[in-house]
């Protein structure tokens, strides 16, 4: 028994030992495992941040970063490759008036169904990314000739073509697409995306869903339009914009009722600048919001000044596309007649019937405030679209101003052109139905005026009665007792 004592003991030491080493063993294998789960959980974190980094959140595309690295990488291949490389900028046409009427929810699935339709339309070596906003960028990699690249372009507006479904309702949606080719066109990075940017530009110009690829007058045009931007952003801060007020007259009662505001830039250098030369600019860029709030501002407060002194003139103020759009635009208004003391009814707002029928509901709610202010609703341009009086009952609608293209067509002999007669005279007995009055627009002659008079026009404006003048001159014109029949002799 003593000498089994050392044995067991030895025995004993020797299964503790043993025990001891695998406990150490699985301790070790489990810290080695939580060890492999923090790395791993740690590279996943560093990939997802990696992503983050690189890729929209919204559509998962790659962003202007990762785009950076591609280019870089395209023309680095491209250029060891004697091969070629395009750029096309994409812009969504019309986005902002998506999210204005249907709201940002409805946006943000637009540009998630635009990005996946974007991906469908090119190959695996090529990328797709989100420059930002409603921008896209396409980098098409190893092409073989310039062509390869509009072909793209013209197979991404096809895609877009197909209506969006947005909360189960079907949308129209167009994209305008700019073509940069490398090295034809640039062969600096940041020069071609920036010249498929002016091509886009161009592409606009068109219409919707247009592509065009870059050329050189591109580039003359644009800094030509930044010289006129910043002169006019110039403009509107030393108030060198001025207003000028073309007198309406009144066919049944041959009297002058109304007036046009005009708007006119009087450069400190040029002089008196017609609204053709810089009109487009304002509509394109920002600026046509605040110069079109200065207008109506202009506007009013010239109707409270005539109303003070007696003259109970009607003063029309035209409203671009954009302005329509503003969701504040009817109290706005309503502030500014409350604070001037002015009627409604002294003030006439004209909108293009385009604008009125792109915009639908959104612009009918919009109208339908404004005349709630006891405002007058005119429509502009009328004919030359495709929207009939029928169809404009739905808008609070007090005139229909007619296309110049019918004025013009009333020449004598007016057997000459009797198609164009008809027209006008079938399109105010039309209105008349509607209880909608007719403007005619344009008049130049007098004998232009007496056939609109025979047809039953209502009202009248153009250089036959006068051009546009300054305040003044309209008070001096109605202090003289002006006649229709001075200009009818």
């Amino acid at each position: 028994m003593t000498l089994l004592l050392p044995a067991l003991v030895g025995a004993l030491f020797c299964l503790l030992s043993l025990w001891y080493v695998a406990h150490r063993h699985r301790a070790l294998a489990r810290r080695c495992a939580r060890l492999q789960a923090e790395l791993a959980s740690h590279c996943a974190a560093e990939k997802r941040l990696d992503f983050i980094a690189h890729h929209d959140s919204l559509t998962g595309l790659p962003n202007r970063l990762q785009l950076q690295l591609r280019l870089e990488h395209g023309i680095a291949w491209a250029r060891r490759h004697d091969s070629r490389l395009a750029v096309l900028f994409i812009d969504i046409d019309h986005f902002k008036e998506i999210n204005d009427t249907l709201g940002h929810e409805a946006g943000d699935q637009v540009l998630a169904q635009f990005a996946q339709r974007l991906r469908q339309c090119v190959r695996e070596v090529d990328t797709v990314a989100r420059q930002g906003g409603d921008e896209f960028i396409v980098l098409l990699a190893e092409l073989r000739s310039p062509h390869d690249a509009q072909q793209v372009a013209n197979k991404i507006i096809t895609a877009i073509a197909t209506p969006f479904t947005v909360h189960d309702q079907a949308l129209d949606v167009a994209a305008s697409v700019g073509v940069a080719v490398y090295p034809d066109d640039e062969i600096d990075i940041d020069h071609l995306v920036e010249k498929a940017d002016l091509a886009m530009y161009a592409a606009k110009q068109r219409g919707r869903g247009a592509s065009v690829r870059f050329a050189p007058s591109m580039q003359v045009k644009a800094y030509s339009r930044l010289i006129l931007e910043t002169a006019l952003r110039h403009a509107l801060e030393h108030r060198e914009f001025v207003l000028a007020y073309q007198p309406k007259l009144d066919l049944h009662e041959q009297r002058i009722t109304g007036v046009k505001a005009l708007l006119r830039w009087k450069h400190p250098e040029l002089g008196l600048v017609m609204p053709l030369d810089f009109l487009p600019v304002l509509e394109e860029s920002s600026l046509i919001l605040p110069v079109g709030g200065w207008v109506l501002v202009t506007a009013v407060e010239q109707a409270r000044q005539w109303r003070a002194r007696g003259m109970s003139l009607r003063v029309c103020v035209h409203l671009s596309a954009r302005q329509l759009y503003q969701k504040d635009l009817a109290a706005t208004l309503g502030n500014l007649l409350a604070q001037a003391d002015v009627p409604g009814a002294l003030i006439e707002i004209e909108v293009a019937e385009s604008a009125v029928i792109d915009r639908g509901q959104h612009g009918e709610e919009v109208l339908q405030q404004i005349k709630q202010l006891g405002v007058r609703i005119a429509v502009s341009d009328f004919g030359t679209g495709y929207a009939s009086l029928n169809y404009l009952r739905r808008f609070p609608i007090d005139m229909v101003k007619l296309d110049k293209s019918f004025i013009d067509a009333l020449r004598p002999p007016v057997a000459a052109d009797a198609g164009s007669a008809a027209m006008v005279r079938s399109i105010i007995a039309m209105a008349h139905a509607q209880r909608v009055e007719v403007l005619a627009g344009g008049v130049e002659t007098a004998d232009q005026m007496e056939q609109l008079t025979a047809m039953g026009c209502d009202e009248a404006f153009g250089f036959c009665l006068g051009a546009a003048v300054a305040p003044a001159a309209i008070e001096a014109m109605l202090a003289g007792r002006w006649r229709a029949s001075d200009v009818l002799a």
